[in-house]
């Protein structure tokens, strides 16, 4: 009875999964086309602008490489639990696929608490921080402070930039954010898999005792 609970939450997983990998794929996409261009525009006075880089000198990427492996992690784990799920469900697999899913699950789940826990600290760490419009110089990344992107551009939209860019920035801004918050969902759902994986593999397991007796009986009374 429990294995379609746990496909509906592989299932879940895997779409949840593959939604956030599209986030991130789209966040890394735009950094690079930043990286690589010629960077923006700011007034710093009345008469003077400077061209300024995209990104700043000190970046934190990791928190996105890592969460990018839970999404990929988590949308083919999320495929293989629904086929070992149906094929359990028609009697073709064996209590061992429902182990190894179990397993899987389980770094699944630390996997994505990990992220989740240095995600939200790296970001907290990097909040509330602003740009020194007398530290920017013409083609040179901002010296000062550590960064993620979204805290990044989070600031830059406090500069006096084209409008413009400020509408791509604040759309990308809400797409980092929607894909640093997706990670809590996506840790629920792993959680809900492996209670239901654990406890689909102990179900299987009695099962298994359960005919292992009936044949030892049957076995018995026939040599009677």
């Amino acid at each position: 009875m429990l294995l379609l609970p746990l496909f509906v939450s592989q299932f879940v997983l895997s779409a949840l999964s593959i939604t956030n990998l599209g986030l991130i794929s789209s966040m890394v996409g735009f950094l690079h086309v930043q990286k690589y261009g010629p960077g923006y525009s700011v007034q710093v006075s009345s008469s003077e602008s400077i061209q300024m880089k995209a990104l700043p000198a000190h970046i934190w990427l990791d928190q996105g490489h890592t969460s990018n492996g839970v999404a990929g992690y988590g949308f083919f784990l999320g495929l293989l639990g629904m086929f070992i799920a149906f094929r359990y469900k028609k009697g073709k697999s064996t209590p061992t696929l429902v182990l190894v899913l179990t397993i899987l699950l389980t770094l699944a789940t630390l996997f994505t608490l990990s992220a989740l826990i240095f995600t939200f600290t790296v970001t907290s760490q990097t909040k509330h921080k602003q740009i020194t419009p007398s530290l920017l110089r013409a083609g040179e990344p901002y010296p000062d402070h550590r960064w993620t992107p979204e805290t990044w551009y989070k600031a830059v939209l406090k500069l006096p930039i084209e409008e413009s860019l400020k509408k791509t920035f604040r759309n990308k801004v809400r797409n980092m954010e929607a894909w640093r918050w997706m990670l809590i969902p996506i840790f629920l759902t792993d959680v809900v898999g492996l209670v239901l994986a654990g406890l689909a593999l102990v179900g299987a397991r009695k099962e298994k005792r359960e005919v292992g007796g009936v044949d030892k009986g049957e076995r018995y009374v026939d040599a009677r």
